[in-house]
């Protein structure tokens, strides 16, 4: 499984939390997501990316599902940057 690059701006022309693309394998994620919300759809692009052919129902699914497990066994993101 290869890797994706993955790009935090904002994206609210785009009307979106999240965009993937899969021939580049990128993710772009928007700035504004903190907590769960950020893992959901960092999961759920990530999805979009791995496995084209699927519905987008099915990445819902699949990444609300994940996102669902990982955050009741207490899996957080941690910024580690100097502010």
């Amino acid at each position: 499984m290869n890797s994706s690059k993955v790009i935090h701006r904002k994206l609210g022309r785009h009307k979106a939390w999240g965009l993937a693309s899969d021939e580049k394998r990128t993710i772009e994620l928007d700035t504004r997501l903190k907590g769960y919300r950020h893992m959901l759809y960092l999961l759920h692009e990530h999805y979009h990316v791995q496995h084209p052919e699927w519905s987008e129902t099915k990445v819902r699914k699949e990444s609300s599902a994940t996102a669902k497990l990982l955050w009741q066994q207490h899996y957080r993101r941690v910024d580690l940057s100097k502010k």
